[in-house]
């Protein structure tokens, strides 16, 4: 593998998605480009720069592909994230994030009882941390004006698992839909999903008075998902529900146009968009669903006058037929999704991303944006703008949201080699995006003339290696490579920043001694989720933004304070665990290469320890982990305790490299896990430290802990080298980290994150 400088070589999802093959050669569209970010991130001269600020880890044990993020209004401030976990485990991962996507908890979650909505509620416990309801496959979610979390989640390409949460993920009722047909489905709607979206219709959420004729019912959830099981060619279907947990048919019990792509909706009148490949030629069509009665049911533009939905006939306007968007292109557009979002102005913008070829210098794997006008119904399309530009020079997974009127941000995996994605040929990958300003009228709408664009890399340093398949579950065929799974995601704060969702697989790890262990059946690199905020430059609101308060830039410092009280349990909106409470952290660097690594925690006394072990359920060790990533390594240094250790005066300290848990699904098998192994455990040293604590210890006079961590044993970090994403994390676990196995792994029987602070980088 090709790795960046200072850094050594490592050894050695969960759903289908259509086969990809490469494809013709692409006519690239003229943009008006004002400046385009140098590979470290900088604008071009004459516009402010586009900044990020130090990345933040979601969630340091549990990684997981395509990432989701989305934001309750700015009265609750609550930023949810999640990512499908693996059929084998039939686990999805769903944090909820009360400091604005600084640190994560689990959300706390119900498992159903014979396919009904669950009602008994446990939190997440250092014993198990979620319970394995039908899942583990795409997850997805949107919240409304209320702070309401939807959440949906598929299981094993059969039916989909569908929860709420409206106490900040505290607790979670769910249900199933598809999943018992043919009492949940009509027997014209056999079970079978694939990719499904969440999308609603919740006119106040955004402050529109909407003309929708289902505008009583809102906040209206619609779930919009590819039909496997049927004899067409995966059609769509949409189902809709009012409360989150009970859906029911939306659409032509035949399905429509638009698998995959994922979905916006006006809020004005109600409509549903949904952009995908066109059925025939390299194009891509539009596809427009119209609330016809006050239930939110839809027709859709390609549907008869007469259709059925769940088996009642519904008289439909004669359809106009799809909108093409973009025609003649070099091959298919579904690279993977097609997305679509909605500006303030009721402008739909359009990023994609197309399946092409390389040759020589070549590349035709783009990326490209378009927008229309609610004032031409969406039917007049702009020229498309390539918004992936050298050294992004091979690119896949589009993704695009929109802020104010003629404003977006797209953003993608790109590499500067000109390689077949697939292709293993030590290419480093980065995330880039794109913001673009389109004209508008003074109505806001957009005028399609051509946009301006400034073009950035959001990732400090590569965040994978080597291949991205493009061919779903058929991945596990071929040698390339799935942990990123399909997607990845940007959102928009309420300042208008952007916060882009990643998956970071640079690490390189792989399990030691796990039997599947080849590069083809398990592969390296465990899928880091990883959130880059933006802290400068024009936001999509149009005004400059400056970030979150209490995050560092991405400038080396030396530490990171942490607000007192948030070390709770249960993990969400539970009782101050001052055991588990952390103030601050640091990092410094002495002469002859000793790491010294400090964690202040508001009571790690012997009664401190004893309290925070009994209020954490199978909290038997107490872990406090500082972890980093220097090179592609992930290195860190723990203090370990237990109530019997921490009475008689003893604590344990140990640092080293990270280490994986590789666990299975369809898509094969790959690092699941990240585990911080104590000595004499593979990757684990024993180091010296000490624990000091004040005669009465709290979050105003915490304890310290000191850690004096021998450099050899992490990498030997010099003065001139960069420490990342360096963040702390405060576990209570059942057993010690090298001791957990793979059944516990898959389980979910992992060390349980009561309180972290995250991230800075240190040099």
């Amino acid at each position: 593998m090709v790795r960046r400088s200072g850094a050594a070589s490592s050894s050695g999802g969960v759903h289908g998605k259509r086969g990809i093959a490469a494809l013709g050669a692409l006519a690239l569209a003229a943009a008006a480009v004002v400046g385009v970010g140098s590979p470290t991130g900088a604008a071009a001269k004459g516009s402010s720069a586009i900044t990020f600020a130090t990345p933040m880890v979601m969630d340091p044990n549990h990684t997981v592909g395509e990432p989701t993020i989305v934001h309750s209004p700015a009265a609750d401030g609550t930023v949810y994230a999640s990512g499908p976990w693996g059929t084998g485990t039939q686990r999805s991962i769903w944090d909820a994030s009360a400091d604005g996507g600084e640190t994560f908890r689990l959300v706390g979650q119900c498992a159903p009882q014979s396919g009904e909505v669950a009602t008994e509620c446990l939190p997440p416990t250092a014993v198990v941390g979620s319970p394995n309801p039908p899942g583990g496959g795409d997850t997805d979610q949107h919240v409304d004006h209320n702070g309401k979390d939807y959440f949906a989640d598929l299981w094993a390409l059969a039916c989909d698992r569908v929860a709420t949460t409206n106490d900040h993920g505290a607790t979670a009722l769910q249900n199933a839909y598809g999943c018992n047909s043919p009492t949940v489905s009509p027997a014209s709607r056999p079970d079978g999903s694939d990719r499904q979206w969440l999308v609603g219709f919740d006119p106040q959420l955004t402050g529109v008075t909407s003309t929708a004729p289902d505008r009583s019912l809102a906040p209206l959830t619609y779930m919009e998902y590819n039909n496997l099981q049927t004899t067409q060619a995966n059609p769509a279907y949409w189902v809709k529900s009012t409360d989150g947990l009970n859906y029911a048919p939306a659409n032509s019990d035949n399905g429509n146009f638009g698998s995959d792509g994922y979905p916006a909706v006006d809020q004005l009148t109600g409509k549903v968009f949904e952009a995908s490949g066109c059925a025939s030629g390299n194009g891509l069509c539009l596809n427009i669903g119209t609330p016809v009665d006050a239930s939110g049911n839809l027709c859709f533009l390609d549907d008869p006058a007469s259709i059925t939905i769940g088996g009642v006939p519904v008289t439909c306007p004669v359809g106009t037929g799809l909108i093409t968007i973009a025609g003649g292109l070099a091959g298919d557009p579904d690279n993977l999704f097609p997305v679509a979002s909605m500006d303030t102005g009721r402008n739909l913008h359009v990023t994609y991303a197309v399946v092409g070829s390389v040759s020589g210098t070549t590349s035709t794997y783009q990326v490209f944006t378009t927008v229309a006008s609610a004032a031409t119904n969406w039917t007049q399309w702009a020229t498309p703008v390539q918004v992936s530009l050298a050294p992004s020079n091979v690119n896949v997974f589009p993704w695009v949201v929109a802020g104010a009127a003629g404003r977006s941000d797209s953003v993608w995996y790109g590499t500067d080699a000109f390689i077949d994605p697939s292709t293993n040929g030590g290419q480093a990958w980065n995330v880039y995006m794109s913001q673009v300003v389109w004209p508008v009228d003074a109505a806001g709408g957009v005028t399609l003339a051509a946009p301006t664009m400034t073009m950035v890399k959001v990732s400090p340093h590569p965040m994978h290696y080597n291949s991205i398949c493009l061919a779903g579950t058929g991945c596990i065929t071929q040698k390339g490579d799935r942990n990123l799974a399909d997607f990845f995601t940007v959102t928009v704060d309420h300042s208008g920043a952007a916060q882009v969702e990643y998956d970071d697989t640079s690490n390189g790890l792989i399990q030691p001694a796990f039997t599947p262990t080849s590069g083809l059946v398990d592969h390296p690199g465990a899928p880091v989720v990883t959130i880059a905020q933006q802290n400068g430059g024009p936001g999509l609101f149009g005004t400059s933004v400056t970030g979150l308060s209490n995050e560092p830039t991405s400038a080396p410092t030396s530490g990171m304070k942490d607000a007192s009280g948030d070390g709770r349990y249960p993990v969400i909106g539970g009782a101050p665990v001052p055991g588990f409470d952390f103030t601050a952290n640091g990092l410094s660097l002495s002469k002859n290469g000793t790491l010294t690594v400090t964690m202040k925690v508001a009571d790690v006394s012997a009664t401190g320890v004893a309290l925070a072990s009994t209020n954490v359920i199978g909290a038997q060790f107490l872990q406090y982990v500082t972890r980093w990533q220097m090179g592609n390594i992930i290195y860190y240094a723990m203090m370990e305790t237990t109530p019997a250790l921490a009475a008689a005066g003893k604590y344990q300290f140990f640092a080293g490299r990270a280490q994986s848990i590789d666990l299975c699904s369809v898509s094969a098998c790959n690092p699941h896990v990240i585990v911080y192994p104590e000595a004499p455990a593979t990757g684990g040293n024993n180091e010296t430290g000490t624990v000091n604590c004040p005669a009465t210890p709290s979050s105003n006079n915490p304890c310290t802990v000191t850690i004096k961590v021998a450099g050899a044993d992490v990498g030997a970090p010099t003065t001139s080298s960069l420490l990342e994403e360096v963040g702390s994390y405060a576990f209570g676990a059942a057993r010690q980290q090298a001791a957990v196995t793979n059944p516990q792994a898959e389980a979910d029987e992992l060390p349980l994150q009561v309180d972290g602070i995250c991230c800075f980088n240190f040099r």
